[in-house]
């Protein structure tokens, strides 16, 4: 248990800044939303958006008939760049998880205990896994209090606390996803130095693969390889979950998990 309390103290500092500077993002985005409300500016972006291929607005989870308006339609709009922002988060802490020690030497500390190498997963993916949970936490807070703020008088204060409860259930699947994934690579990498470029370009070529996907029928199964569109936000909110795609994330998490036990026990260590 000491692991996890010593990997929470050390991670929890960069938690807060990204929160707090995601959470800044997303206050500055909702603010602009009653000049949303403005006629004038609806018509500028339908025309703007009218000028653009279907198939190009589909591409980056716009609908032809999106009122932006309508306080969902501009939040889940919005949130998808937190959500990409969040799902990056979570693969630069999983990618960072088990590397650190071995680039930074201080495996062999650790080896000097009486503690196994599983443990030392469990320890270390434990505390990442509660790190993203605090970060959600403080995004959600912010988001629903700006929400709120700026919200239309018809909108019921109650119904719109359900709604972004579900876009960040989404947003949480999605960043424990890309954690799985970057805890697989963190126990196959050989050092930290490329961690973080590692964790964006995961997120990225995945993500361009989902854009592909939606740019042609022909091409439609890369949207598989593209857990950002399995809960983007502006389907989640319009559309609810996917049960398919509920399974196939959850599914990820778990293989990859697994994977990352099994290789971490028998990797040859750098000491």
């Amino acid at each position: 248990m000491n692991i996890f309390k010593f990997e929470f103290k050390r991670l929890i500092k960069s938690c807060l800044i990204w929160a707090l500077i995601c959470g800044a993002l997303t206050a500055l985005f909702l603010a602009l939303f009653p000049s949303m409300k403005d006629m004038g500016m609806q018509e500028l972006m339908g025309n703007k958006m009218d000028a653009l291929p279907a198939e190009m607005l589909k591409a980056f989870n716009i609908d032809e008939s999106m009122d932006f308006s309508n306080i969902y339609n501009y939040l889940g709009y919005c949130i998808q760049y937190i959500a990409m922002a969040s799902a990056i988060y979570g693969a630069i802490l999983g990618v960072n998880a088990l590397i650190r020690e071995e680039s930074q030497g201080t495996i062999e500390f650790l080896y000097s205990k009486p503690i196994t190498r599983t443990k030392i997963v469990t320890s270390k993916l434990l505390s990442i896994v509660a790190i993203y949970y605090v970060y959600i936490i403080i995004l959600g807070i912010i988001t629903m209090g700006v929400c709120i703020a700026v919200k239309p008088e018809e909108i019921e204060v109650m119904e719109l606390m359900m709604n972004l409860k579900t876009m960040f259930i989404g947003i949480s699947l999605l960043g424990y996803i890309f954690m799985s994934i970057g805890l697989l690579i963190s126990t196959i990498v050989k050092s930290d130095r490329g961690a973080i470029p590692i964790a964006i370009g995961i997120f990225f070529v995945s993500y361009f693969l989902g854009i592909i996907g939606k740019l042609k029928e022909s091409f439609e199964w890369m949207k598989y390889f593209s857990p950002f569109d399995y809960y983007a936000p502006t389907t989640v909110l319009k559309d609810g979950f996917d049960l398919k795609f509920v399974l196939i994330g959850l599914g990820i998490i778990a293989l990859s998990t697994v994977a990352s036990y099994t290789i971490y026990r028998k990797k040859d260590m750098r000491i």
